[in-house]
């Protein structure tokens, strides 16, 4: 049996408070999570996500390397905020997929084109956002300075376990770096 996606077309609240409900921007809405900031807002990412499938055809992980190219680096969505996001999207028939190999493709349905339609000032404004927001990242390099910065702790994080010493000297040393971005 095919699970019913929350807030559906046949819900009590008709067409156009299903479409409020799932891409809600200015309220909580149902996906609202208490998980701290985030880069984006929830039904901003799933607006800009349908965005870019409707662009072209996309896979879920080109979606996750659109928007980190996007940032020089700087935010990579998760797997785990980007495929629920997919399947919703499947789920509410704006977007349909097949499979690829042992991925899946995405493209937009006709629903989905004419939800876009319906949605095009609010994102052409998270575009522009995104846009404003890249800019000085771009322009400074700032995002390759934080994916090295992530390489050399990942990459010094698989070498082992720190000694009690090093892994103050670890923790001082990023509690450095925060402070002074914060002065700045």
């Amino acid at each position: 049996m095919k699970r019913r996606p929350p807030y559906g077309p046949s819900a009590d609240y008709g067409q156009d408070a299903h479409w409020r409900g799932l891409f809600g921007h200015r309220h909580a809405g149902p996906f609202a999570r208490g998980r701290g900031p985030r880069m984006f807002d929830s039904g901003a990412l799933r607006l800009l996500v349908l965005g870019l499938i409707a662009e072209a055809p996309r896979h879920g992980y080109d979606i996750i390397r659109d928007l980190q190219d996007r940032f020089q680096g700087a935010y990579r969505p998760s797997p785990g905020s980007i495929y629920p996001i997919l399947q919703t999207l499947a789920e509410v028939g704006l977007v349909a997929s097949e499979e690829h190999g042992r991925q899946r493709l995405f493209a937009v349905t006709d629903e989905g084109r004419a939800y876009l339609a319906e949605q095009r000032a609010e994102l052409d404004a998270i575009n522009e956002q995104l846009e404003e927001a890249a800019r000085p990242i771009g322009a400074s390099a700032i995002g390759e300075a934080i994916r090295d910065l992530r390489a050399a702790l990942f990459e010094r994080m698989r070498k082992g376990a720190l000694s009690p010493e090093q892994a103050a000297q670890l923790r001082a040393a990023l509690d450095r770096a925060r402070r002074e971005i914060e002065e700045i």
